[in-house]
This record gives C-alpha cells, sequence and structure tokens, in this order.
C-alpha cells in the first residue's frame, strides 16, 4: 500500500475536493466541521482503509458488486485513483452486511446474499418469506379465532346434551 497518506495522489486531492461543497455547507451552517453523513460510513482517509474493507467484503464479492476491472481496484487500493462514493458505501455495506442509517435493532441481522440471516443461527430469510409474513400472520389471527369458535361450540353441546356411550341403557337394566 502507499506508505505515506499525506503523500499527492490522486486520492488525496480528490479526497479534498470530493467533501468541499458539504464542508463549506456545514461552517455556513456554523456545524461541526468533518461531521460524518449521519448513518454513513465515513469517507476513507488512505487507501489502506480501502484494503481492509476489500478484504472484509471479499476481493472478487467487491468486484461483482461493483462492476469494475481488477485494475480500477487496484488503482483506488494503490491511491491512484479515486474511489467514487457510491463505491465506497457499497463496499461498507458489503463489508458489514449492514445498510446505512439502520438502528441498533438491526444488529443482529445480516445481508447475506439475497436473504436475511441472523447473526449466530441458522435462520436467514428471502424477500418473498418475509413478504408473506403478513399473510401468514392473518392466517394465524383466522385460524385462532376458528378453535375458540368450536371450543365454545363443543361447551354448549356438553351442557345440553346427553353424551353417555350408546349401551348405557342397556348396562343399567342389567
Amino acid at each position: 500500500m502507499n506508505d505515506d497518506p499525506g503523500k499527492n495522489t490522486a486520492f488525496s486531492r480528490a479526497f479534498a475536493r470530493w467533501f468541499a461543497d458539504y464542508d463549506a455547507e456545514r461552517r455556513r451552517q456554523k456545524k461541526r466541521m468533518g461531521a460524518n453523513l449521519i448513518g454513513f460510513a465515513a469517507p476513507p482517509v488512505h487507501p489502506d482503509q480501502i484494503a481492509d474493507t476489500i478484504a472484509r467484503a471479499g476481493r472478487s464479492r467487491a468486484l461483482d458488486a461493483l462492476g469494475i476491472h481488477r485494475t480500477t481496484l487496484d488503482r483506488y487500493l494503490t491511491g491512484d485513483s479515486v474511489i467514487p462514493r457510491a463505491h465506497w458505501l457499497l463496499l461498507c455495506i458489503l463489508a458489514d452486511g449492514l445498510l446505512p442509517g439502520m438502528s441498533d435493532d438491526w444488529r443482529q441481522f445480516r445481508f447475506d446474499g439475497d436473504r436475511l440471516a441472523i447473526v449466530g443461527t441458522r435462520y436467514s430469510y428471502s424477500a418473498r418469506e418475509i413478504a408473506g409474513w403478513h399473510y401468514q400472520i392473518r392466517n394465524l389471527d383466522i385460524k385462532s379465532r376458528r378453535i375458540d369458535e368450536l371450543e365454545r361450540r363443543i361447551a354448549h353441546l356438553l351442557e345440553i346434551g346427553q353424551f353417555g356411550a350408546a349401551n348405557d341403557a342397556l348396562m343399567a337394566s342389567r
């Protein structure tokens, strides 16, 4: 990797331009300088951060997701080219398995391919399964009401009926 983080590379020049408008707006609003966009990964300050993120996401997976050539990825890693913000955020999502701005309630979940997995378990759900939860819950409610109705009918029949065995009358005559 690049040993000198202060070296005047294309990465460092573009990084300075990347957030110039954002920092100017923050100054105009008298907000703290350099604050991150809430819920989004901070931009990389050195190509080593990009390398660490790619290592966590997996190189081939990153290449597929970003739709770039391996040479372009190498340029990002050496600092010869600046990683676009969209690529950086997508790499962070791939590496962490979380979407920006997710609350702490989602920390136990990870996206694994096209499935939402619960960390530490073997449970994972596809989008189709999650979309069907509403219908499953509704079906459970309907069945629960039907069971309650049948239990009321059984209780009513037990109150009004003489439900002995068919041969009880014969046994009593002996």
